[in-house]
């Protein structure tokens, strides 16, 4: 790689010190980024500050990443894997954290046929209804979220305001808030995947367009529920709930579910719900959520036949 030679010559005399692997790193980096940028170049995001390096397996050590640069008073929180793969180091609400990946053997489970459907939402995080249980995740507890982030708000516009030191503090303070409010959301992601692949064997998942519904042009909903359904992160849910399924050796199905919330489960009619929190038709009534559920599970039955013959 000529470009990495010609670069490594031209680095300044502080960078002498440096160890070889990091600064070849460093060069093979910005040299990918330059070129996978060129054709959309884009400036970064200000509400994305976390910045991260490679790490090669062979820099990760007991006493530290690098110890003869970092020094060896580095610890970490948690014990590493028996066999380290490469990982990286991130910087991220003044925090560092070393992501560390390691191989590990998929379970194979006892296929039992227990099959649930989700209906994602804003105030409650997943309502889930199966053959033989349902129930509500989540329920009522975006309001310690909006409220935080209401908090954030205020205090993103006093920063505005403030000079110097209290500018600093301020922004600290920000960034504190970002990640209590980052990791409730991580929180009920984790917990609730792994209550779902701990009971249930086959999990069909709506496809929630979040962008599409968020998007400014003809969309109909309030910002409030906009930016509730932004915080909630359910792309990261998805993503985080397939990785634990195929480490536990279960199976998501990605549903639609189109017209499920309007449509009444029982009798197939459809109803404008608006912002009730009930569906009702025939002298029955039902939370909506709930009725939701049911009809995705309902509706992926009799579209995917199989699935009424699991073991």
């Amino acid at each position: 790689m000529e470009i990495k030679k010609d670069l490594l010559k031209q680095l300044p005399s502080f960078c002498d010190e440096t160890p070889f692997q990091i600064k070849g790193q460093a060069v093979k980096e910005a040299h990918q980024a330059y070129w996978k940028a060129k054709a959309h170049p884009k400036f970064r995001s200000r509400k994305n500050p976390t910045q991260s390096c490679y790490i090669p397996k062979s820099a990760i050590k007991k006493a530290g990443i690098y110890p003869r640069v970092s020094g060896k008073n580095l610890s970490y929180t948690e014990a590493l894997p028996e066999e380290p793969l490469d990982g990286r180091l991130i910087y991220q609400y003044h925090e560092w954290f070393l992501s560390v990946p390691q191989k590990i053997e998929t379970r194979v489970a006892e296929n039992q046929g227990r099959v649930v459907a989700l209906d994602p939402g804003v105030r409650t995080f997943q309502t889930f209804f199966s053959e033989f249980m349902a129930g509500q995740i989540g329920y009522d507890d975006f309001g310690r979220i909006q409220r935080l982030c209401f908090y954030l708000d205020d205090l993103i516009s006093r920063t505005s305001k403030a000079k110097s030191k209290a500018k600093r503090r301020m922004k600290n303070a920000q960034a504190r808030m970002r990640k209590k409010i980052k990791n409730l959301v991580k929180e009920i992601h984790l917990k609730t995947a792994r209550f779902l692949v701990d009971n249930f064997d086959v999990i069909l998942l709506p496809t929630f367009e979040t962008s599409q519904m968020a998007s400014k042009s003809g969309r109909k909903l309030r910002s409030k529920t906009v930016r509730a359904m932004l915080t909630w992160a359910h792309y990261q849910f998805k993503v985080r709930l397939k990785n634990k399924a195929l480490e536990f050796g279960k199976k998501v199905i990605d549903v639609c579910e189109a017209y499920t919330s309007k449509t009444v489960s029982w009798t197939g009619e459809l109803k404008k719900v608006g912002g009730s929190r009930v569906i009702e038709a025939g002298g029955i009534k039902m939370d909506r959520d709930l009725n939701g559920a049911r009809g995705i599970f309902l509706r992926s039955l009799i579209d995917s036949p199989a699935l009424m013959g699991q073991p």
